[in-house]
């Protein structure tokens, strides 16, 4: 039995974002991955049992930082704040530079994976949070709306954004503050 090294794991790992980031989870195949990290394939499969586990092991983590940054306390007393939208801001601008290349795949390439519906799981999540603590008075349409055309812009700048960390803090923060900076709802109340 083989010992397993974190430096060839490391090496199948970088591999295999990069050939997930280029190719999408679909196209992507373990030959490649193998040979970008300079290993047999069957070396691969030692450390990874398959294709879904290699994408497991790097989409996991940032979809469990996306999760608990939606989880995150927010002040919502005087709706949303600057103070409030600038902690937001942080983390969101954060968590994405943190995880960039797995975000952008669990986002952008991951059709077909076990996380093909991450866009729209992500979307119920936030519009979720959204009904909850933010439009409590609202109708949840407008949850359900606002929830994805947040998503869908956070989406475009981090796509588009070039690299410039400053660029993407201010245009993050300028979005949210065009959505959210002042939500008056007066929804009537449901009949039961």
């Amino acid at each position: 039995m083989q010992v397993q090294k974190d430096d060839v794991r490391n090496k199948i790992i970088a591999a295999a974002t990069q050939e997930f980031l280029n190719a999408g989870y679909q196209q992507s195949s373990m030959r490649n991955i193998a040979a970008q990290a300079g290993i047999t394939v069957g070396n691969v499969y030692a450390y990874f049992g398959g294709k879904d586990a290699l994408f497991e092991s790097i989409i996991s983590p940032v979809w469990q930082s996306l999760n608990r940054l939606i989880s995150i306390p927010v002040d919502t007393q005087d709706l949303m704040t600057l103070p409030t939208l600038n902690q937001i801001t942080d983390l969101i601008t954060e968590t994405f530079l943190e995880n960039r290349p797995p975000f952008l795949i669990l986002m952008n390439k991951s059709a077909g994976s076990p996380y093909k519906n991450a866009r729209a799981e992500l979307s119920a999540l936030v519009s979720g949070r959204l009904s909850r603590d933010i439009l409590p008075q609202c109708d949840p349409l407008l949850a359900d709306a606002m929830a994805g055309a947040i998503l869908e812009g956070i989406f475009t700048v981090f796509n588009h954004y070039g690299g410039d960390a400053n660029r993407l803090r201010t245009l993050i923060s300028e979005l949210l503050g065009l959505l959210l900076g002042s939500i008056p709802c007066k929804y009537p109340p449901k009949h039961e």
